[in-house]
């Protein structure tokens, strides 16, 4: 998400400077060069009159990073399940904003979630180069919903994987099959775009599709004496339960 961040603010700012670190040199250079940034080859190398700093890394390696930042620093996090107490005990005295950020973010079109305690409007209207960002009310919104705008595209992935399963097993060349997946999705997602901007729900695209005891009808009756709808609330539930989960373990290492 590191990478996605940098070249969404990139390409809201040609000249805005953009610092990088990782442990890893080659993966600095590599994203320097992609977006104009200028590498930084240790903690203590980097800058501390950063406009805003973005910590990108797992949640678990929190305990490791060592970074003393000046009074009032504004910090983005984009650590899973970390809240903004717990950065602010390792952090003091700093300005704290978290991100949720997914990956469709890499070519402008995230679903972001954003929040803060302090007037971030014009940092959130540069996270607008990501795609959509959402400010949330609380953490307690964000944590619950990464598992929707988060974990989302990753569930699609799979779902989508099914389809090409299928559609592989017809007979058809292998490339075609994926794609009339690929496309069935992409109409699909036109199609709910339609749909926002002249209000009609998921329902009514649905019932679009379907007719009484029709094809359709008979692949969602399947799907409804499966369980779907019980399947996916689990799934989001499961994902949001590890976010919690998370939240702990970093609180009590």
């Amino acid at each position: 998400m590191g990478e996605a961040l940098s070249l969404g603010l990139r390409s809201y700012s040609s000249s805005g400077e953009l610092y990088l670190y990782n442990p890893s040199l080659i993966k600095s250079q590599n994203l320097a060069k992609k977006v104009g940034g200028i590498v930084v080859e240790s903690l203590e190398a980097m800058p501390t009159d950063c406009d805003w700093y973005i910590l990108t890394f797992k949640p678990q390696s929190l305990l490791d990073f060592k970074y003393t930042f000046l009074a009032n620093s504004k910090i983005l996090s984009v650590l899973a399940g970390v809240d903004i107490e717990t950065l602010s005990q390792k952090f003091p005295n700093t300005q704290i904003a978290r991100l949720m950020p997914n990956t469709p973010s890499r070519i402008s079109a995230g679903a972001n979630l954003f929040y803060s305690k302090f007037n971030s409007s014009d940092f959130v209207k540069m996270l607008g180069s990501l795609g959509k960002v959402f400010v949330m009310e609380s953490e307690e919104q964000l944590d619950k919903l990464t598992a929707v705008s988060g974990s989302g595209p990753a569930l699609i992935f799979e779902f989508a994987r099914s389809f090409y399963n299928f559609a592989d097993n017809s007979g058809v060349n292998s490339l075609v099959a994926k794609e009339i997946v690929y496309q069935t999705f992409f109409g699909s997602v036109k199609l709910m775009e339609e749909a926002m901007k002249n209000n009609i729900s998921l329902d009514e695209l649905r019932d679009q599709v379907t007719s009484k005891k029709g094809v359709t009808f008979e692949a969602l009756e399947s799907m409804k004496s499966n369980h779907f709808a019980k399947l996916m609330s689990d799934a989001f539930h499961s994902a949001h339960k590890r976010t919690l989960e998370l939240k702990e373990e970093i609180k009590n290492a």
